[in-house]
């Protein structure tokens, strides 16, 4: 006769992230802002992140990229990068796209400026709907 043994392992703690689009700005460690909603065009290779559930609702970020496939993509003129609470194009930064299959699009991004009340970011974007 056989018996079942329970399985010793604990189950991992750690949610899975969250689709969405969020950052944190000057630390990596402060508070956590989430934009409303967000999204991929790939007519015009951009992501976008709003205040509030649609695009009318006014723009945190947007990225334009020279490509859309899992890649990394640094700052410089052909990848801008605008961010509503420092418009001043960054000294450094870059948009990390490490996933872009089945209408959905991840990754990472950060960006430093020179001056400004905001002088970093650092965010993550997850499975954001590609239209």
């Amino acid at each position: 006769m056989t018996g079942c043994e329970r399985d010793s392992e604990p189950e991992s703690t750690t949610p899975p992230a969250s689709a969405g689009f969020s950052w944190r700005e000057n630390s990596t460690t402060a508070p956590l802002k989430t934009a409303g909603s967000s999204e991929v065009r790939t007519q015009y290779k951009s992501i976008f992140a709003f205040t509030g559930a649609t695009a009318t609702s006014g723009t945190v970020f947007e990225f334009n990229l020279s490509g859309l496939s899992p890649a990394t993509y640094p700052v410089n003129a052909t990848n801008a990068f605008y961010f509503n609470g420092n418009t001043a194009t960054p000294a450094t930064g870059e948009v990390v796209i490490t996933a872009n299959a089945n209408g959905k699009a991840s990754g990472t991004f950060n960006a430093t400026w020179t001056s400004g009340t905001v002088t970093s970011v650092y965010g993550t974007f997850t499975d954001i709907p590609v239209k």
